[in-house]
């Protein structure tokens, strides 16, 4: 019904905090995911047959406890609810005592890689289990900055060629390097007193491109956007 991995929390997973980067978190996360998908018949090798591949469009992450280092966790995932135009799956991440550190529930769109069109899941030519939220709350939700929230900083990002993944734009996961560097810049080198973190995917970033990261905040809550020229790229939200 779910797939699972264990995984042990190692240096490399840390940040300056001594807890694991945001960054790892989510490259843990879309590794499992990577997994449940190849079992249930939509990994990249087999969607490639149909020209097709599923690119994240929305991640919303959950925070209870953010682990650290030698932590041995349980990381579950299964494929959760289908949107009209999209394809939701939900996952949560366990500690050695079996208590829920981490929940989080992704938004997955279907691209014509020819066309570099979206599909419909009914365009999939195979049928996919749908197993439910399973008791996952948080939910991918879309990213809107308050016109009245103040900006505090911004910096300047190029992509680079080691940040690019198999498709050649800049991995999903480095986006979370850019809110950390960005929030460094306004003293918040950590996220440890976040409850929530909200990623919207918009424009794939490619090598070379440059994208303007600006931090802006209204009461409690942080937002981050990254823009290419005139284009979004990304935008996140940190509550």
């Amino acid at each position: 019904m779910s797939y699972q991995q264990e995984k042990k929390i190692g240096f490399l997973d840390l940040g300056a905090k001594e807890e694991i980067r945001l960054t790892a978190l989510i490259k843990h996360i879309n590794e499992v995911s990577g997994y449940s998908g190849e079992l249930i018949g939509a990994g990249m090798k087999e969607t490639l047959k149909f020209g097709m591949v599923f690119v994240l469009q929305r991640l919303g992450i959950q925070i209870f406890s953010m682990p650290k280092l030698d932590d041995i966790l349980t990381i579950k995932t299964w494929p959760g609810e289908m949107a009209r135009s999209a394809f939701k799956r939900q996952g949560e991440i366990l500690n050695s005592a079996g208590q829920k550190v981490i929940e989080w529930e992704s938004i997955w769109v279907l691209i014509d890689v020819n066309a570099r069109k979206m599909k419909r899941p009914t365009d999939y030519p195979k049928e996919l289990p749908v197993y439910g939220r399973q008791g996952v709350e948080i939910e991918a939700e879309k990213v809107r900055i308050p016109e009245e929230a103040e900006k505090l900083a911004s910096y300047k990002h190029i992509v680079r060629y080691s940040e690019l993944d198999m498709y050649g734009h800049m991995n999903s996961a480095i986006y979370a390097d850019l809110v950390a560097n960005v929030l460094a810049k306004v003293g918040k080198q950590s996220i440890e007193n976040a409850r929530e973190v909200q990623f919207n995917y918009i424009n794939e970033a490619k090598l070379d491109d440059e994208i303007l990261v600006e931090c802006r905040a209204l009461e409690d809550e942080i937002y981050i956007l990254g823009t290419s020229g005139e284009a979004s790229v990304f935008t996140a939200e940190i509550k």
